[in-house]
């Protein structure tokens, strides 16, 4: 359920974490290559397959533009992680359509498949 994954991976406490690092770029393969190998389509292609933009920096809104999105992530002191704007973003502007970087998961089961594959 809901609060066993939140108790498996201490999410009360985690949130209070002011000092949890940011995911390095192995973290982010790791955790692709765990969703590929477990509920990936093999005859489907992934947004993030062919994206010169590392993880780290975002996605491409737009995959045959390799531009990282108009913010990025960083410590903020005694606040935490946050999203910070890397210029001026005009009123109106796209900065993330999820199209690029989110997954999906046919099922609950599959969502819960990969959760508990992750380390803690």
């Amino acid at each position: 359920s809901y609060y066993q994954i939140r108790h498996h991976f201490q999410c009360q406490q985690r949130a209070k974490d002011m000092n949890k690092p940011l995911p390095s770029l192995q973290d982010w393969e790791f955790m692709r290559q765990t969703y590929t190998r477990l509920v990936d389509n093999p005859n489907q292609n992934q947004p993030w397959t062919d994206d010169v933009v590392p993880p780290t920096l975002g996605y491409s809104l737009v995959p045959s533009v390799p531009v990282p999105p108009p913010y990025y992530a960083k410590r903020s002191p005694g606040k935490g992680r946050g999203l910070f704007a890397s210029r001026l973003i005009s009123k109106g502007e796209l900065v993330h359509d999820g199209q690029a970087s989110d997954v999906i998961f046919p099922n609950a089961m599959m969502f819960r498949e990969f959760l508990f594959s992750l380390p803690r």
